[in-house]
């Protein structure tokens, strides 16, 4: 039995941990040989489905989906193999939500109906849980606890791209997992929105929302917080990493809050005579506010091993008080303007020893158009970005719309407007529309 796992892929040169590390564990646990196909936006879906017929030739039709990113077209996709006769098993980020679908569904049949007629298993947790006795059931969901002591081998060569065709993709950027989810996502909240800007001058009145972390993530209700990893096994993932120019390859340290390790993991490297080239952090503003003193050492310490540090996204999200608030961000527009003015006093002091510019690679979290922008919004935060200089460094060339998956707190603010009101919003995959009320 051979498997293929089909993922989300931006064409990037870069890693899919995730799915690389369930087909690296299929592999050599439970002798399944498996390859992971990262799907491209406008691929060719006659031509994918083609060379997967040729791969399963005289083999059993057993299929993996992970992290499907909420694109339609992979859900169809998945739809169209299990028409095909396929055994389909999805895992990766909101692999229960997704399944399950979006509560009293039942009641809504506007809502997401959820992928049990399509999918066979949904596994949630970690992949080291899934056994070849697993293959054999139907329409479960299998959940594993998340645990520290996990598998965290990953065959870094096995991962192609598809758009009209097969081919291989060597990966330029790995990810080295060290936090189990976010810590920020452990903070439980609560917080009363106001209806969508189009929905005002219907008299829809301001909900209470709970949630935990920010509003938005779809990551914190999937996951949570399970803990970090021992640096023992941070150092294991990146003495395997792949070099280039007998150098470690660039890596993704996987934790929100990557500062308060930092400088130890670069003194362990340094023990274990690794080289490594550059490290990217997806980091909060409260990390960097936090560690502000501390940074002047790290910077010094990654000059001397001649390692480039990179703030590949910072989450700033908004530059409005109002919306850090709805967002529940747990930061203030104050927050963001010392930590912008931290990493230029670090950049000239440091210069490429740091990045974060976005001319450097960075791409710094700003979302907009959000349900709750309006005149007095807009050109707030027109005007802080004008006032502060942000367009120079940290402002990304496009914002990013609000996504809303069924599965984060969002969407419960938004079917409790539909159940108080009568107002429905779109549906497009696994996201909700804010933007398409019926009205």
């Amino acid at each position: 039995m051979n498997m293929i796992l089909l993922t989300h892929h931006s064409g990037e040169p870069h890693g899919i941990l995730g799915a690389q590390l369930a087909a690296t564990f299929l592999e050599q646990k439970l002798s399944l040989p498996s390859m992971v196909v990262g799907v491209e936006r406008g691929f060719s879906k006659d031509r994918l489905l083609g060379f997967i017929d040729e791969y399963y030739q005289k083999k059993e039709k057993r299929i993996a989906f992970s992290h499907l990113c909420g694109r339609k077209d992979l859900i169809e996709l998945i739809r169209e193999l299990k028409r095909r006769g396929f055994f389909t098993l999805l895992g990766g980020p909101q692999a229960r939500e997704d399944y399950v679908g979006e509560p009293e569904s039942h009641r809504y049949p506007h809502r997401f109906q959820g992928l049990k007629s399509t999918v066979d298993i949904a596994y949630q947790g970690p992949v080291d849980g899934l056994g070849m006795e697993d293959f054999t059931k139907r329409r479960v969901i299998l959940e594993v606890p998340w645990r520290r002591s996990l598998s965290i081998e990953v065959n870094w060569s096995n991962l192609y791209l598809f758009s009209d065709r097969l081919r291989q993709l060597q990966v330029q950027t790995a990810q080295v997992l060290q936090a189990i989810g976010c810590p920020y996502a452990s903070k439980p909240q609560a917080v009363t929105l106001p209806p969508p800007t189009s929905l005002r001058e219907r008299g829809v009145k301001p909900l209470p929302i709970k949630s935990q972390g920010c509003i938005f993530c779809d990551v914190s209700r999937d996951k949570g917080f399970h803990g970090l990893l021992e640096m023992d096994q941070v150092i294991h993932q990146i003495r395997r990493l792949p070099e280039r120019d007998g150098k470690k390859i660039p890596f993704e340290l996987i934790d929100e809050y990557p500062l308060r390790s930092l400088g130890m993991l670069l003194q362990k490297v340094n023990e274990q005579n690794l080289h490594l080239s550059q490290i990217h952090l997806v980091c909060r503003v409260d990390d960097i506010n936090a560690h502000a003193e501390a940074l002047p050492e790290i910077l010094s310490l990654a000059k001397k091993e001649e390692v480039k540090i990179l703030f590949a996204s910072i989450g700033f999200e908004s530059f409005s008080d109002r919306l850090l608030h709805h967002f529940c961000k747990g930061i203030s527009l104050s927050d963001i303007v010392k930590c912008v003015e931290t990493l230029r006093r670090l950049k000239d002091r440091f210069g490429d020893q740091i990045l974060y510019r976005k001319e450097e690679g960075a791409n710094h979290g700003f979302i907009r158009p959000t349900p709750w922008d309006d005149g007095e919004t807009l050109r707030e935060m027109d005007q802080t970005i004008f006032l502060h200089r942000f367009w120079e460094d940290i402002l990304p060339e496009h914002s990013t719309p609000l996504i809303i998956h069924h599965a984060s707190y969002l969407g419960d603010w938004i079917r409790q407007i539909e159940s108080t009101t009568g107002v429905t919003f779109g549906r497009e995959g696994t996201w909700i529309e804010w933007w398409n009320p019926s009205l």
